[in-house]
């Protein structure tokens, strides 16, 4: 018998419900299942939910459970937690698509919760957006007084992310819509005294205060903002130049685990 027709005789077992499993039947039915991946993947999901039936019986407890599994599968406990997290989610969240759950993974525990308690299923962009708005939530110190209200559960993680993300809107439309008006004689005068060594160390001064203190997303949309409206053609060319040279610079000192430690 093939690996297609073992685990089909399998499945087939699985719909009857006079079937006594073993451990290792879950484990190889997983296995066999993970290498199908797309369409497969509720029946790891099914294999998964029986193991850990069989776990729970034997153990009268489900700590160890997900560990066990990873193991015994020969997968990654990250792995595994993320199935098991789509395992629970599938029934509570039977309304959602499958791309929508599989973003709901990733969210943060009391997020994921509130949208699957809602009555209303979200689409992957309203999920994604919720991930955002609730990461600003929860780094950025300019919505502290919204993280407050979470604590204090005057707003739902759910309203608080939805806040945050409307804010952050107004924000990048500001800025849009700012002038830009640039003054070419004061920026020639500006700069008429400046030295390579200076400017040059205060570029490097300046990436390691936007890559070590600032949110990507910001620094790419601040970054753009001064870039976008160059009204004498002096931005957008300096750009491309600078990114050719700092390509050639990351060719000769190349990223090393440490340094890479550092930054994070």
């Amino acid at each position: 018998m093939d690996d297609d027709e073992y685990l089909n005789s399998l499945v087939d077992r699985a719909s009857s419900e006079n079937v006594t499993y073993g451990w290792y039947d879950c484990v190889d039915g997983f296995k066999k299942a993970d290498v199908d991946m797309g369409s497969a993947f509720h029946r790891k999901l099914e294999w998964m939910n029986k193991a850990a039936d069989i776990y729970l019986s034997d153990n009268n407890k489900m700590a160890g459970f997900v560990g066990k599994f990873a193991d015994d599968c020969g997968i990654s406990k990250d792995y595994a937690y993320k199935i098991n997290r789509a395992r629970k989610l599938q029934w509570t969240a039977k309304n959602f698509s499958n791309d929508a759950v599989e973003a709901l993974l990733s969210a943060p525990e009391e997020l994921r919760d509130d949208i699957v308690s809602s009555d209303k299923p979200v689409t992957v962009t309203e999920v994604q957006q919720a991930k955002e708005g609730y990461k600003e939530v929860q780094e950025n110190p300019d919505y502290g007084d919204i993280l407050e209200d979470v604590k204090e559960k005057r707003k739902t993680p759910v309203e608080a992310a939805k806040e945050a993300w409307d804010r952050s809107e107004e924000k990048r439309k500001e800025i849009e819509s700012r002038p830009n008006v640039f003054d070419l004689n004061a920026h020639i005068k500006s700069t008429e005294h400046c030295t390579v060594d200076v400017s040059a160390t205060n570029l490097v001064v300046a990436m390691e205060q936007l890559i070590s203190k600032f949110d990507r997303s910001d620094v790419i949309m601040y970054l753009y903002s001064a870039i976008h409206d160059d009204v004498v053609d002096i931005k957008i060319p300096a750009l491309h130049e600078m990114a050719d040279i700092l390509i050639e610079l990351c060719d000769q000192l190349p990223l090393e685990t440490k340094a890479n430690q550092n930054l994070t």
